[in-house]
């Protein structure tokens, strides 16, 4: 994949989304960030933007968050027609390493999944 032109970071965490924001700066991605704090505002973030411009290239996903978790935002993606048929590249970043988590990981169009914090490396092996 070449370096995105649209993020799309979806993490509750405000300081994860700082180091997050601060490694794509470090690799020098210059990408244009959109940031959602829950699988909902990112679903309609998703929505939105893909309807009056490009859609984000790469989701970066936390999977537990309030409101609606990635797991659900993952549901309510593949659930839409018009979304379903984008080509996002999404990537769950979490701090879980609970199995089951990553065993349902497999069973949703992620390409990766990868424990926080995101590092050079760790995006370098998603890019």
């Amino acid at each position: 994949m070449e370096a995105p032109k649209k993020i799309l970071l979806v993490d509750d965490d405000d300081a994860s989304i700082y180091l997050t924001q601060r490694i794509l700066t470090k690799v020098e991605i210059e990408a244009d960030i959109l940031i959602a704090k829950h699988g909902q505002e990112a679903l309609n973030i998703v929505k939105e933007v893909c309807q009056r411009e490009q859609c984000p290239e790469l989701i970066l996903l936390d999977i537990n968050m309030p409101v609606m978790d990635g797991f659900e935002f993952l549901e309510e993606l593949q659930k839409s027609a018009d979304l379903s048929r984008c080509a996002f590249k999404i990537v769950l970043l979490s701090s879980s390493t609970h199995q089951l988590d990553v065993a349902r990981a497999q069973h949703y169009p992620v390409s990766d999944y990868i424990q926080k914090p995101l590092t050079p490396e760790k995006l370098a092996r998603i890019l």
